[in-house]
């Protein structure tokens, strides 16, 4: 662009810059995931334990999800019955939702849509993210939660990402004893169960 290959007309240059400003939200991502990544593994992360309301922070993670779901035209319902309440630190439960609601979207069709759901137990918490999407082959479920792993395919080669969200949940979730789990069918879509222990 400096060189003003595509001379004085400025719309020539809208492509390149749409490239240019995806890259650098690309690179925005990879900084803030090895943020949180370093901060995990170093156990600097401070951490403040409370009762937290999980429906309030799925329905505030859907909330700031929602414009990306809209470019898609993907809808996201929400199932949450009754309050369903969890002793940990909010930032670390956001950013567990925020992940895999933002996954449900990027790997979804267009016209796709998300059901999320919040129950529990007597011995239980379960939040559930299930997508109408891509789908993941059962050799891939066993790489998604290594750092920097990106699953390769015609599907998925247009969907930007840094690689390191799900292992940024995959930690979050050893931490406090909480197992994740995934279900999926190539081609109609994944469902991602998190559980923790009451």
């Amino acid at each position: 662009m400096l060189e003003h290959k595509e001379g004085d007309n400025i719309a020539a240059y809208d492509k390149m810059i749409r490239r240019s400003i995806d890259r650098i939200k690309d690179m925005r991502a990879l900084i803030f995931d090895l943020l949180d990544l370093t901060k995990i593994e170093s156990g600097q992360a401070s951490r403040n334990i409370e009762d937290i309301h999980l429906n309030e922070i799925l329905r505030n993670s859907v909330a700031s999800i929602q414009p990306m779901a809209i470019q898609k035209d993907i809808g996201i319902l929400v199932e949450d019955s009754h309050p369903v309440v969890l002793k940990a630190d909010i930032r670390d439960i956001e950013i567990v939702m925020n992940n895999l609601l933002s996954n449900a979207v990027k790997y979804n069709k267009p016209q796709g849509s998300i059901l999320c759901k919040i129950s529990d137990t007597p011995t239980e918490i379960m939040i559930s993210i299930a997508d109408t999407g891509i789908g993941i082959g059962e050799a891939d479920i066993e790489k998604l939660f290594g750092e920097f792993v990106r699953i390769r395919n015609e599907n998925t080669r247009n969907i930007s990402g840094s690689g390191l969200g799900l292992a940024i949940v995959k930690k979050i979730l050893n931490s406090y004893d909480a197992s994740i789990h995934v279900n999926s069918i190539p081609g109609q879509g994944s469902e991602f169960i998190v559980t923790f222990k009451k």
